[in-house]
């Protein structure tokens, strides 16, 4: 048995860190950083699990974060969603959850997280950060349940202060066009 962890840990280290991405900056990883080995450690579960949406709700301007959330719906009965989630140094299974209704199976290419910062920095993202100097960024990748739909990078940011002020940025995670900004 403990050759068999021993096994697939290096087994999902090596395929995360195949993808020739060197995207640890700020202290964290990208969203994409592990997502191969984190997609790969969901297959084998045997369940048909498929991307639903990936998240963390501490996110540095750069796009990187301390802890990626994944979360994969199986095609079997019921509907169940999977939630993995992975650090700089582990992947991990975390929990399973009643199916989300919202969201979609991500069934289009995207660009990483570092890419939505980005897009999400030039378009606000800045400015906020500038006159809230404490503030929080969230990020979540996901497909809403609509005809036709199109896979974005949903970016918050928030003031610690009093949580009053908040900008949110809906991003063509393909395109990097910019479909939505609320703000107050």
């Amino acid at each position: 048995m403990r050759n068999r962890c021993l096994f697939f840990a290096a087994f999902f280290l090596w395929v995360g860190c195949d993808q020739g991405l060197d995207s640890r900056v700020g202290g964290g990883i990208t969203a994409a950083y592990y997502f191969r080995a984190v997609d790969s450690f969901a297959d084998s579960y045997d369940k048909g699990l498929r991307l639903q949406t990936i998240r963390s709700d501490d996110v540095h301007w750069d796009g990187t974060s301390g802890t990626w959330y994944y979360d994969y719906v199986a095609t079997e009965m019921p509907p169940t969603t999977y939630c993995f989630h992975s650090t700089s140094t582990a992947i991990a299974f975390d929990s399973t959850s009643s199916l989300k209704i919202g969201a979609a199976v991500v069934t289009h290419e995207w660009f990483d997280s570092d890419v939505a910062l980005m897009v999400a920095e030039k378009n606000g993202g800045s400015d906020f950060r500038t006159h809230n100097p404490s503030y929080t960024i969230s990020a979540a990748l996901g497909e809403p349940v609509v005809p036709n739909p199109t896979t974005y990078w949903y970016i918050t940011y928030l003031s610690k202060a009093d949580r009053s002020k908040f900008l949110t940025l809906t991003i063509d995670a393909n395109t990097g066009a910019v479909t939505g900004k609320y703000s107050y």
